[in-house]
């Protein structure tokens, strides 16, 4: 009987420790689990991370765009003339040896133009630009700029351009940029028509007739009452596919808002400054005229170098943040 009772207790603790080993194997097993869908879930977190990261990169702004007019790579702000062009055509019969030095020209010239890239990228550089002229104004502020030897950024309005032609020839003469700024700056033109056909029509319309008075092809607008928020995607291709490129501004001097008030118009400039870059909305205004070289003064005080548009430098400056444009 005392056997038969020792070996029901032998039995009974060897089943209890053959339980303890399958739960301490059970146990091993889910955490071996566990530990792989932790591992497996981290890779695949890092690698959206990642793929999320290098889709969100900022790209470079600086893509080239086509040049409406012929600019001296000895001087950018002076324009190439037909007879220039045709003075400096190459006779047929060419000495081979040219050939080389045209290459080593070349060469020169884009590494000119990519180290003055990498400046402008370095430097503290604004551009001025005005809207809504040419008209009284126009010739005022050229003067202000030709007094402190500074070219602009002009974003005009078609209707205007011939009454104004004498202006427009001088502000292309002197090296400013002529941009576009539609025909009719008619909000309900423009935005509540149901699409992008009607802006589009309208720029182009005035693309033509630039160049009809002035021989200036110019690809760059400016859209009326800012890009935002009435221009979506779709609407910036409509843009892109007819070769415009758009700046909008990092600056609003709300100068129009402002009459007979020149210093609220400066007050606003100096509180809104403070990128390496910077693209200055104004207008051609009475106060903005007043405004202008107290506004130019502040600028050079704190470091700036004023830049005008250059289709073969192009930045991009849009609400959308759209690199085609």
């Amino acid at each position: 009987m005392k056997f038969v009772m020792e070996r029901s207790n032998e039995t009974r603790i060897e089943r209890a420790q053959q339980v303890k080993k399958k739960r301490r194997r059970l146990i091993l097993t889910i955490n071996l689990v566990l530990i792989s869908a932790i591992a497996i879930t981290t890779v695949l977190s890092m690698k959206i991370r990642q793929e999320q990261s290098s889709s969100a990169m900022p790209k470079l702004a600086a893509v080239n765009a086509k040049q409406p007019q012929s600019i001296d790579p000895a001087d950018p702000h002076k324009q190439v003339t037909k007879k220039d062009q045709v003075g400096n055509k190459e006779p047929e019969n060419r000495d081979p040896s040219d050939s080389h030095n045209e290459k080593s020209s070349g060469e020169d010239t884009k590494a000119s133009q990519a180290a003055s890239a990498a400046a402008l990228q370095k430097a503290k550089v604004v551009y001025l630009t005005f809207d809504d002229g040419p008209n009284q104004y126009t010739d005022q502020i050229l003067d202000i700029l030709s007094k402190n030897d500074i070219h602009a950024t002009f974003f005009m309005i078609g209707s205007q351009l011939r009454d104004e032609k004498s202006s427009v020839e001088r502000l292309i003469h002197e090296g400013h940029y002529a941009g576009l700024h539609s025909m009719s700056h008619s909000y309900s033109k423009l935005y509540k028509s149901g699409g992008s056909d009607h802006f589009i029509q309208e720029f182009k319309q005035e693309q033509a007739l630039l160049y009809k008075l002035t021989g200036v092809k110019s690809s760059l607008i400016r859209a009326p009452y800012g890009s935002a928020p009435q221009i979506g995607y779709n609407f910036r291709t409509a843009i892109y596919e007819a070769g415009f490129k758009m700046w909008d501004w990092t600056v609003d001097s709300k100068d129009w808002s402002y009459e007979g008030k020149p210093a609220k118009v400066i007050e606003q400039v100096k509180r809104q400054i403070h990128r390496k870059q910077e693209v200055i909305l104004m207008h051609e205004k009475k106060q903005t005229v007043q405004a202008l070289p107290q506004i130019i003064a502040y600028l050079q005080h704190q470091g700036y170098s004023f830049a005008v548009y250059k289709p073969d430098h192009h930045v991009v400056v849009n609400f959308g943040k759209d690199i085609r444009l």
